[in-house]
């Protein structure tokens, strides 16, 4: 029955992630991702986990949905992080008309098989495949570039 727990979750995240209505304007990255930092505090020290971020540009996207993005990526990154303390770097680039955002971690890493799975609610991902329909609604691509033992 928990299975039937955790898909019925993720299909929902997901539903809620393509229904939520959009409203972009404006947003400032770094007070978006203090906010996220914000909500994660408890999960955060309790993993012993630091985070650091670069300077986040400012993007045309709804804030919350961003915020939501930065919560799961984050989160993931903890609940994944092995043995040590998660350390975990939020950064961004300009990649010709737009931003290439990045999360890294310290974590146990994913195998390249895996990458694909991770996004699919139906391989046992919950916030991931919600986390990456808010960017693809907003524009953007979402995908996992790590090996096994590498975050």
């Amino acid at each position: 029955m928990s299975e039937l727990r955790r898909l019925l979750a993720a299909l929902g995240a997901l539903a809620l992630a393509v229904l939520t209505p959009r409203l972009p304007r404006q947003t400032e990255c770094d007070a978006v991702l203090a906010r996220a930092l914000a909500t994660l505090k408890p999960q955060l020290d309790a993993a012993g986990a630091s985070v650091h971020g670069g300077s986040l540009p400012t993007v045309r996207a709804d804030p919350r949905q961003l915020e939501r993005v930065f919560r799961v990526l984050i989160g993931n990154a903890v609940r994944h992080c092995g043995e040590e303390p998660p350390i975990i770097h939020v950064s961004a680039r300009p990649a010709g008309r737009e931003w290439l955002f990045a999360v890294r971690d310290n974590g146990v890493g994913i195998d390249p098989e895996d990458h694909f799975a991770v996004f699919n609610p139906l391989d046992g991902a919950r916030e991931l495949p919600a986390a990456r329909m808010i960017v693809v609604l907003h524009g953007g691509r979402m995908w996992v570039e790590s090996a096994r033992g590498q975050g």
